[in-house]
Order: C-alpha cells, then structure tokens, then sequence
C-alpha cells in the first residue's frame, strides 16, 4: 500500500480510519477523541498532530476512569478491524461481498476492509 501522505500524522489517520468501522460509525461527532459506543473508551491520536513525518503511530486509549494507555496504532487497528468485521457479518451475513478461495469469511473481509482503509488514509502496514 503506497504512501499518499495528506498532511495528518500516522497516529490522525489511525484514529481517522478507525471512525469508519462499524463499532464507531455510530458516533455522530467526527472529531476530537473516538468514543467506542460500548465501552465508553476514548482513542485519542498523539505527537505532532498536523506533521506527515510523525510516524510514530501511537494512539492513547483513555478509560472512563481516567486511566489511559498508549498502545501500537497498527496493533489497536487490527483488532478494531477483527471487531468490525464480526459485527458487519453478524449484522449482514447474507452480505459478505466478493469473497477469495481458501480464506475463512472474517479473514477476506478482514483483508478487503483492512485494504480499502489503509488506501483511502495513506496508513502503509
């Protein structure tokens, strides 16, 4: 997946991704932190907001508690996509899409996504 840099840092387009899921698509503000609907954990991009040369792709969860994390973006990104992807075929089995031979339902539609966001964001796995 090419770079298509867009002037956001990695960890901004973590989280800008991540609002396309389905476990977050729900929320009606579109900026400011990510709130899972679910949980009420807030994911918050960090560094240098507006620098495409900040790399570091480092997300902070924030519990409602107060207690926060900082975690790996792509690690977090990947189970928000395993998420995503279950609540989409349990909420639309008879949907699955144009599927590829030898790969299980979650794991095409776990690639198909995961390839559409990291495209239209510029994230590079």
């Amino acid at each position: 997946m090419g770079k298509n840099m867009s002037g956001p840092n990695l960890s901004v387009r973590f989280v800008n991704a991540l609002r396309q899921l389905p476990q977050y698509r729900c929320n009606v503000c579109n900026d400011g932190p990510l709130t899972h609907p679910l949980t009420g954990a807030q994911v918050s991009p960090t560094g240098d907001l507006s620098n495409e040369d900040d790399e570091s792709g480092i997300l902070e969860i924030t519990f409602s508690g107060g207690h926060s994390i900082q975690v790996n973006g792509l690690a977090f990104f990947t189970i928000a996509l395993k998420e995503g992807v279950e609540l989409e075929l349990h909420s639309a089995p008879e949907d699955p899409g144009i599927l590829e031979p030898r790969l299980s339902l979650a794991q095409r539609r776990i690639k198909d996504l995961g390839d559409h966001l990291c495209r239209k964001h510029s994230l590079e796995l």
